[in-house]
């Protein structure tokens, strides 16, 4: 049994990605729960996976379990209690270094970026499981309104507020705090996505952004570079420049490029669809990944 143990089960990209492997595996055969601190499922996406609180999962871990961590400090915490350990790699910031060191730790990778650290600086061999989007947020001739912009404020609020005094033609849509569902569907509407987070270790808004049909303008991040193909299927620039880029793929003139960039933005973000993640890991257990299964 895997046993996947998050600090918090609030609207981090991390949560959604940890129960939707989970739930692949699941879905596979492979038997895991989310461990989260008081036993509460988040409600904010649909998930098969039972979970349990951190009180129930450690009376319960045995020897043969999988102790399956994403959060750095969860690796000291947990490393003596029974079971073995894994950790599914979000991230890789210096925090991560110890869990990357540690042979006794079976290491899951989400994107290349943090394949190639585990290989060129810890000579490690990590399993590539991939990551994936929900269809939810796939575009099917929702009505797009070429004039709205849609951002998450969390992170990089001030790039925004930037842009909208640059842009005072454009409206913006903040999105914070929303459901899985209605992030989708506020989406789907938006003609522009701003990613903000300067060094974002991923970005998935931005993935389901361009599966969504939006024009993605992002800063440059780590491991989302894997698909921010800059001028093919996004722009991606400067913190300083995206008030500038915005206001250039907004205007009337480049309505041809901008459907350019959508189809191919579509196009990418098909890759990372749940059919294809089940047909990589299904592969995956009948090698590399076939321990999780013993």
């Amino acid at each position: 049994m895997i046993f996947y143990f998050l600090p918090d089960g609030g609207i981090f990209g991390g949560v959604k990605v940890a129960f939707q492997l989970l739930d692949a595996l699941g879905a596979l055969g492979v038997p895991g729960v989310a461990v989260l601190p008081d036993g509460r499922a988040p409600d904010w996406f649909a998930s098969r996976t039972p979970v349990v609180s951190e009180a129930e999962a450690r009376a319960r871990l045995g020897p043969s379990d999988w102790k399956m961590i994403t959060w750095p400090p969860d690796h000291a915490r947990l490393k003596g209690l029974p079971g073995r350990m894994v950790c599914h790699c979000q991230g890789t910031d210096v925090r991560m270094d110890a869990i990357f060191a540690d042979r006794d730790v079976l290491l899951l990778t989400c994107w290349e970026q943090a394949a190639r650290v585990a290989r060129e600086r810890f000579g490690r061999t990590p399993i590539e499981v991939g990551i994936t989007i929900d269809e939810r947020f796939l575009f099917a001739g929702e009505r797009k309104y070429d004039d709205l912009v849609a951002y998450m404020p969390r992170r990089g609020v001030d790039l925004a507020r930037a842009c909208m005094r640059a842009a005072r033609a454009l409206d913006f849509d903040a999105i914070d705090g929303a459901t899985e569902a209605e992030v989708a569907r506020r989406l789907k509407r938006a003609g522009f996505f701003l990613a903000t987070a300067v060094g974002e270790q991923f970005g998935l808004p931005a993935l389901e952004a361009m599966a969504a049909g939006c024009v993605v303008l992002s800063v440059p991040v780590q491991g989302g570079m894997e698909y921010l193909h800059a001028g093919d299927d996004c722009i991606v620039c400067e913190p300083h420049d995206l008030p500038r880029r915005l206001l250039e793929v907004a205007a009337p003139s480049a309505a041809a490029a901008r459907a350019r960039m959508r189809q191919r933005a579509l196009a990418t973000a098909v890759r990372y669809l749940p059919s294809r993640r089940r047909a990589r890991l299904a592969s995956l257990l009948d090698g590399a990944l076939g321990v999780l299964a013993s």
